[in-house]
């Protein structure tokens, strides 16, 4: 029906607003509670909220492979979707278990008093810890329309600490602000932290969960991963291209590469003085939101007529 709503239960009206390129700061806000500090590397619920949204519908299931405090599958709870979520360490995934097992009590007395249309169920949602290079392996075959993550990428974390450490000791005068008071933190020392790898064996990792994750999306599924650029100045890499090494490693499993949506975070961070007095470096206050979609089975054929036509010429 014309007018009716879409995939995602969006009527136009509601898909409209949420189609802008830029996601704005005061947009996709949330309060970062003590356990989301000691993290250090969360996203806002409203911006897993706004992604599922757009990407999955009611009853649809949701993955995140790369879970931390379990924003993403408390995102899916508060609107009536399922979640499948893996964490590396087992204290961001007790926090996970926790924060969903209130968020499940919070809609369950929704339920209760008619503000939410049906309860949650406790299997609904499934939050394991593990290596999701493993646990992935365990999904079965087209069974999840979304994946959702941030992924702990390569030794930025490491670096950017140290780069903090540096500017703590900065003799530049206090007038002039040269932290973001950034709480990022390296989550721990496993081989199995893809925020361990330098970054030519971070892709590689990628490349192989990307395949996995191309096994799992429904046809016509979404897979999108928030990731930021960065800077290597000591090794003369002075802007490193994250989001386009994710998107391509998408590509490279299967996937389409569907949309870049920029995440605008000025607000939230403060300009820092970068490379003074000698070279001029931009503040890379922003985000990206790498979206990747997995080809219905019409466009499956179609991509391979047109490797069997290519193959001819």
């Amino acid at each position: 029906m014309a007018g009716g709503p879409g995939f995602n239960g969006l009527i136009p009206k509601e898909w409209t607003l949420l189609s802008g390129s830029v996601f704005n700061s005061k947009d996709v806000s949330s309060a970062r509670n003590d356990f989301h500090k000691e993290h250090g590397a969360t996203y806002p619920l409203a911006l897993a909220e706004r992604a599922i949204k757009m990407y999955a519908g009611e009853g649809d299931t949701v993955l995140d492979p790369f879970l931390g405090t379990g924003t993403t599958s408390i995102a899916a709870c508060t609107l009536s979707r399922k979640s499948v979520g893996f964490e590396l360490y087992d204290r961001f995934a007790k926090v996970s278990i926790k924060l969903l097992e209130q968020e499940v009590t919070n809609q369950n007395f929704q339920a209760s008093t008619g503000l939410r249309s049906r309860p949650v169920e406790v299997d609904d949602h499934d939050i394991r810890q593990g290596d999701c290079m493993e646990l992935v392996k365990t999904i079965q075959d087209e069974s999840i329309q979304l994946t959702f993550t941030s992924p702990p990428y390569a030794d930025f974390i490491h670096k950017s600490v140290k780069d903090r450490e540096k500017r703590a000791k900065s003799t530049i005068p206090s007038a002039i602000v040269t932290e973001n008071k950034s709480s990022v933190s390296s989550y721990g020392d496993s081989e199995s932290d893809l925020g361990n790898l330098p970054y030519d064996k971070f892709l590689s990792a990628v490349e192989k969960l990307m395949e996995e994750l191309f096994r799992v999306t429904l046809p016509g599924g979404y897979n999108v991963w928030v990731v930021k650029d960065y800077r290597d100045t000591k090794n003369l890499k002075p802007f490193i291209d994250v989001h386009t090494g994710i998107a391509e490693a998408g590509v490279k499993a299967g996937f389409l590469y569907h949309d870049l949506i920029i995440w605008d975070q000025n607000e939230q961070r403060s300009l820092v003085l970068n490379g003074y007095p000698s070279v001029f470096y931009v503040n890379q206050n922003h985000s990206y939101l790498v979206v990747l979609r997995k080809p219905t089975e019409k466009q499956a054929k179609q991509l391979l007529k047109m490797g069997d036509q290519n193959g001819t010429e």
